[in-house]
């Protein structure tokens, strides 16, 4: 029987054990390095990984110089967030607490308004988006829907992660004594490589988002301080509409509404009424709609679009209030409160200007903008329209009657979408100089030709329908373009007719509307309307012209629908200056019947023409002759900063 020592495992040789435990604590040392290393990356790693899944293909779109820009952001990018990180993590001192709440206010803004921004628009906010807002605080948000389910869980996610990632990197992170000692020197240079490093923010944005996010705060600041004067003349704001009551919709048949609403397109290039030998830019749209009932003497109340469509959608005068301007109910919120089915889609990139905010509240079940049809859609021209027009055909369907929907096409504005393979005026050239003016309106003919491709793409998509059947089309532009007739090129600097007489029809398939509808629009032919006039167009269409509860909502609307006899005949302005777009070329003008009146801030009078008998506006019949339109503008019209009317006494804005 072995003796109890026998039983006792021999005794380890001196120091055996040492290097194991030397090794265990060297690894744990080494997973805990690995832990913070990856909780100090992990913010950016975050950014990085949800820019990749929102838009990979866009990434892949980048050629080497924007590759390398993107290379440089990400760069800068990992830079701000790693310093802020490491330097919060620390276990105590003075700059824990400071740097861990600039990190994560920081952190939650960027990634929470860029991801909210993006789920809504498919394209991050810039300085484009930002610039214009006269509210600081509502452009630190991004005038954000913060009511949209997407967008609010975009921002509460961005808020979890920063406070997620900034626990994580306290419990994790180790500042060792040297790096301790130094990382806080480099928490100014950081920031202010944010407020300082360009960024590529338009059209192919080739810049991680949190830093374009901080490029747009940053220009904002400087121009509400005054530092620059990037943004002089007011841009659309944050709409607060109104409610509309609950409307009883008792049209005279049942149909639904489309409104086509094209961009910059002049008359004199749109075949209004049918022609079988159409020989202008929109051969494809005249075919498809050959009963369509032609408004020839239809004018816009602007140039500018912001203006045209607050005209065309709300109905009320562009002489209104900045308060109503931004208040006033719109189509859709009528169209709603009647039980209509809304849409809206659109090639326009309403990162233009603010013009997103004049949309961005409407009751739609289908919407959608340029930046969702391209990515990379320009500024100034947006999508492709046979991108928007792809967009409604595929959606179609999925309207439920009675619907009022509105397509809004935008590649007739400069610098023009242009396809060399549908470009049948010619010779054609994109040139501005003097003695190109002919070439340069073919080119111009070339591009409303494309666009019309599209128009007529959807056209005969919705009489293939069952529901199209059922739907009234109404077409008209935004506004015209000029080409030298008073000297001025494109669109805003006037109101000449070559800017606001526009191409605008009526097609109705039989039994959309009743014997006295067509009528009064077959009649209105070569009447003078206006765009004041389709609003209550419309309503009268979507049958609540008539409600009662509309009562005070039609008191503010001076025009009559063209689906009735009566007609507008009392003084009409017509502005490019107005609180929802303050003028950047600022021109005034009104009409009675056919005389009209206009001036630029250059002027020290207003002119005086008859359109019917002097259609290119070259006879100056003098202010007496146009009696008393000049007296009623010079009291209607607003004085805005740095000009004055003609006959205004001037503002001291000093005071205002």
């Amino acid at each position: 029987m072995a003796e109890p020592s026998d039983l006792t495992p021999p005794a380890p040789a001196p120091g055996s054990s040492a290097p194991s435990a030397r090794r265990e604590r060297a690894r744990a040392r080494r997973l805990r390095r690995l832990a913070g290393v990856a909780a100090l990356l992990a913010p950016w790693l975050w950014i990085m990984a949800t820019d990749w899944f929102r838009r990979p293909r866009h990434l892949l779109r980048f050629d080497r110089v924007h590759a390398l820009g993107y290379a440089g952001g990400c760069a800068e990018s990992l830079a701000l967030w790693s310093v802020l990180l490491y330097v919060a993590s620390r276990r105590r001192g003075l700059l824990r607490g400071p740097v861990g709440a600039i990190f994560v206010a920081l952190y939650a803004l960027a990634v929470g308004v860029e991801g909210g921004f993006f789920s809504f628009y498919n394209v991050y906010l810039s300085i484009d988006g930002q610039l214009h807002s006269k509210s600081i605080p509502w452009s630190i948000l991004g005038t954000l829907p913060l009511s949209r389910p997407a967008v609010l869980f975009q921002v509460v996610l961005a808020v979890v992660l920063a406070l997620g990632f900034l626990r994580a990197a306290r419990h994790l992170v180790r500042p060792r004594k040297i790096p301790r000692l130094l990382f806080p020197l480099f928490v100014p240079a950081v920031l202010f490589a944010v407020v300082r490093v360009p960024v590529s923010y338009r059209t192919i944005q080739s810049t991680p988002p949190d830093l374009i996010y901080f490029h747009g705060v940053t220009a904002l600041v400087k121009e509400r301080l005054g530092l620059t004067h990037d943004s002089p003349d007011l841009r659309v704001q944050k709409r607060s509409p109104e409610s509309v009551p609950t409307l009883a919709a008792r049209p005279a048949r049942p149909r639904n509404v489309l409104l086509l609403l094209q961009e910059s397109q002049r008359a004199d290039v749109t075949c209004v009424e049918h022609d079988p030998a159409c020989d202008r830019a929109t051969p494809h749209s005249n075919a498809v709609v050959p009963d369509r009932m032609p408004l020839l003497q239809m004018r816009a109340n602007a140039s500018t679009t912001a203006i045209s469509i607050s005209n065309i959608w709300s109905g009320v005068r562009p002489t209104e209030s900045r308060d109503l301007l931004h208040s006033v109910p719109l189509m859709w919120d009528y169209a709603r409160a009647a039980g209509y089915d809304t849409a809206y889609w659109t090639s326009q990139n309403l990162m233009f200007g603010n013009a997103r905010l004049y949309v961005q509240d409407i009751p739609v079940s289908h919407r959608c903008v340029a930046t969702e049809l391209d990515s990379m859609a320009d500024l100034d021209t947006g999508a492709r329209d046979d991108l928007a027009s792809d967009r409604a055909i595929e959606l179609w369907s999925q309207l439920k009657e009675p619907f009022f929907a509105v397509v809004h096409y935008s590649a007739n504005h400069w610098p023009y979408i242009y396809d060399p393979a549908h470009a049948p005026f010619q010779p054609a050239e994109l040139s501005k100089a003097a003695d190109k003016n002919e070439e340069f309106k073919n080119y111009y003919k070339d591009v409303v030709y494309l666009s019309d491709m599209a128009v007529a793409k959807l056209l005969k998509h919705v009489r293939s329908t069952d529901s199209g059947q059922r739907t009234v089309v109404v077409y008209t532009s935004d506004h015209g373009e000029a080409f030298r007739e008073h000297w001025q090129l494109g669109h805003t600097s006037a109101i000449y007719d070559e800017e606001i007489l526009v191409p605008t029809w009526v097609d109705a398939p039989p039994g959309t509307l009743s014997e006295s509808e067509r009528a009064s629009l077959e009649s209105a032919k070569n009447d003078l309307v206006w765009h004041l006039d389709l609003a209550p167009t419309f309503l009268d269409l979507l049958g609540v012209w008539d409600d009662p509860a509309l009562a005070s909502y039609r008191a503010r609307m001076m025009g009559h629908p063209i689906t009735r006899p009566e007609r507008t005949v009392e003084p009409v302005p017509i502005t490019n200056c107005t609180w929802v777009w303050e003028c950047s070329f600022r021109n005034w003008g009104m009409m009675q019947g056919p005389m009209k009146i206009e001036a630029r801030e250059w002027d020290g009078e207003f002119h005086c023409f008859n359109v019917l008998d002097d259609p290119e506006e070259l006879q100056n019949l003098g202010e007496a002759a146009c009696a008393p339109l000049p007296a009623l503008a010079r009291q209607v019209y607003h004085v805005m900063p740095n000009v004055t009317p003609p006959g205004r006494a001037p503002v001291d804005w000093g005071k205002h």
